[in-house]
């Protein structure tokens, strides 16, 4: 949620930038990005947001993940449970990842970092024959594309997989023993081989007897960025910020979320009409029905005019009537 420098409250971070210069080089370059950064957890089916943090831009995501998931759990209640975390890779994190495992009884999937260790002993397996705890599953997408898909049960090379004590008292002595850790590696992906040291690795602590299912699951992630933040942004306007302060972006941005929250949860045959097509499709379907209205509120009561009748009944009519018969407005609310 980018802002300017003049923004009150704001955050700031330094990012580098690719840039193609007058020469036609690739140049980097470090740019500075004042703002805000909103977290989510959102529910794959329904789509509702079940938790959200506005914070600095500069802010780390993996700080807020326990206050995230006790904010989600309390809004769904007690008669709801979350299963599985389809976690960002920024979240990654041993003692975190253990602690939704095995104290919040979730179990989670994430993509691991090239420079892990576990990443690298998961690539060396590629070429192993499937056996006890290693498992190859292959089919094609609609399109007629091979994919390639490689379960790995039990790894012990993340270190930091296991509680806080485990890790402090353990880690760096002779008789340590790491926690062991399923994984799932893509070796091809839509008729893409991946070469030796390039395939896609996904932690997790789910079976990973059929890992088609894993990164079936894995790729529902990919439904936030398109049906919720691209959303939020490019239709609901989450971006437009109305004052340049942080209580001013932070309101906007959680009356948003709640307005996007109420329409997805409208079951009315309007609401399942509105939900299915998205709020750009329909705002563009209802453009010409929209199009020149106003809403004028006083006290308890509010009417819906077209902008040429109102201007009529204010007794500043337009030079041009577009919309509206002005003889029937006058009959109709006896105006001479």
């Amino acid at each position: 949620m980018e802002t300017t420098d003049k923004c009150k409250g704001r955050g700031m971070k330094i990012v580098k930038e690719k840039h193609v210069n007058k020469e036609g080089r690739v140049v980097v370059i470090e740019v500075r990005k004042y703002g805000f950064k909103l977290i989510v957890i959102r529910s794959v089916k329904s789509r509702i947001i079940v938790a959200a943090k506005v914070v600095r831009i500069e802010q780390h995501e993996k700080n807020y993940t326990f206050s995230l998931l006790r904010q989600a759990k309390e809004n769904l209640g007690k008669k709801a449970k979350i299963e599985v975390l389809l976690l960002y890779r920024g979240f990654i994190d041993g003692e975190d990842l253990w602690k939704i495992k095995y104290i919040h009884k979730i179990d989670f999937i994430i993509p691991s970092k090239t420079n892990m260790a576990i990443t690298e002993d998961a690539r060396g397996l590629r070429f192993s024959e499937a056996g006890p705890g290693l498992w190859r599953a292959e089919r094609e997408d609609k399109k007629g594309r091979a994919m390639a898909i490689m379960g790995i049960e039990g790894l012990i090379s993340y270190d930091q997989y296991g509680s806080e004590s485990h890790n402090r008292e353990n880690r760096f002595g002779k008789d340590f023993k790491a926690n062991p850790l399923n994984v799932v590696m893509v070796t091809k992906w839509k008729g893409e081989d991946y070469h030796a040291g390039k395939e896609k690795v996904f932690l997790t602590s789910l079976p990973v007897d059929n890992p088609l299912r894993i990164i079936d699951d894995y790729d529902l992630r990919s439904l936030i960025e398109n049906t919720t933040f691209r959303e939020l942004k490019q239709g609901w306007l989450v971006g437009a910020i109305p004052k340049k302060t942080q209580a001013a972006v932070t309101s906007h941005i959680f009356l948003t979320l709640s307005m996007y929250n109420m329409t997805n949860a409208y079951r009315t045959e309007l609401g399942d009409e509105l939900t299915g097509k998205g709020i750009r499709r329909f705002r563009r379907e209802t453009f010409k029905e929209t199009l020149d209205k106003i809403v004028i509120v006083a006290g308890e009561y509010f009417a819906i005019f077209d902008l040429e009748e109102f201007a009529l009944l204010v007794g500043n009519p337009p030079l041009e009537f577009w919309n509206v018969d002005p003889e029937k407005v006058k009959k109709e609310y006896g105006i001479e």
